[in-house]
């Protein structure tokens, strides 16, 4: 019966946070300062011009009947019209998608890979000058800022050896190959600060499986050092690592705003930005809706993902030896 019922309660607590998050961004755009309409118009605007513009606006309306009519909007997949574009603000956001999707997926991809992989190599042999010389380059690469490693990589893979493009974006309509080499670098650079905090995180949860007494039982009945690995080591280290991941997708989303800007890349972390100094509210609560709402999903399918593979994590926790 809990099993049947998980699902609607997923639902139902996503679809809580995410009317709670909308309140929170539409309630908080009121409080940034600058007046849309004079943004449009400019300063020199003459009053009437500026209630003509409030009207068609509807800023002229109580904030309760525009935050009904923004939601209800939403329920249709109208996510309201761009003022400084003058486009609907999804077609907006599916345009600069296009960019940030691949780019995301590609940095989260290599960043669970490199940090796992290097979590492991570190603790099958930490105390080793290997394991020191990889935890040093870890905690260096931590304490380099995205946009300073950002400029580090386009100065010498783009600048000097002229590897990859310093900036913007090919297009898809150029071809996979040269789309995707655009995206390179960024992904590099949203991608190492992660891994290097996904590594330490590994290493410190395959050491501590390591460490257990039925590790030295595995070995002693003939498995090899693979075989305890796989059968043991990672199953039990398995859920801290997907904890870590979890969080690491909203610092990864937020990376890619100031990743976006450093390579001059048209995506939603720059249209965020652009829209925040043009106070383009309808965009910038798209923006930030989204970005909460990847957030919301990303939360529930972990812990899905988890609930899914408990019993197998199980067998692992158990310390049988087969």
């Amino acid at each position: 019966m809990q099993n049947f019922l998980w699902p609607f309660r997923f639902i139902g607590s996503r679809l809580v946070l995410l009317i709670l998050a909308s309140l929170i961004i539409f309630f908080s755009m009121t409080l940034l300062p600058g007046d849309p309409a004079e943004v449009l118009l400019g300063v020199d605007a003459q009053p009437d011009t500026l209630a003509a513009l409030h009207h068609k606006l509807g800023l002229d309306q109580p904030l309760l009947a525009q935050y009904w009519h923004w939601a209800t909007g939403l329920l249709h997949g109208n996510f309201g019209q761009s003022y400084g574009y003058n486009v609907p603000v999804w077609s907006l956001l599916a345009e600069r998608l296009q960019v940030s999707l691949p780019l995301a997926s590609i940095a989260l991809t290599a960043a669970v890979a490199l940090g796992v992989l290097l979590g492991v190599f570190t603790a099958t042999r930490r105390g080793t000058w290997l394991d020191l010389a990889f935890m040093g380059a870890i905690q260096l690469t931590k304490a380099v800022p995205d946009f300073w490693l950002a400029m580090l990589l386009t100065g010498f893979f783009a600048l000097s050896l002229h590897w990859f493009p310093a900036g913007g974006f090919a297009g898809w309509e150029q071809g996979g190959g040269a789309a995707l080499r655009s995206l390179v670098l960024p992904a590099v650079a949203l991608a190492l600060p992660q891994a290097a905090v996904l590594a330490r995180y590994t290493r410190s949860a395959v050491i501590a499986v390591l460490d257990e007494p039925f590790i030295l039982t595995a070995r002693a009945h003939g498995l090899s050092e693979r075989q305890v690995l796989c059968r043991h080591v990672f199953p039990r280290s398995l859920p801290s690592v997907l904890a870590v991941v979890s969080l690491q997708i909203p610092l990864l989303l937020s990376g890619t705003i100031i990743v976006e800007n450093v390579f001059n890349l048209k995506g939603t972390g720059a249209l965020l930005l652009e829209a925040v100094n043009q106070r383009d509210v309808p965009v910038v609560q798209a923006c930030v809706l989204l970005i909460v709402a990847v957030v919301v999903v990303e939360k529930g399918l972990f812990q899905w993902l988890e609930m899914r593979l408990s019993p197998w994590l199980a067998s692992g926790r158990n310390g049988h030896v087969a």
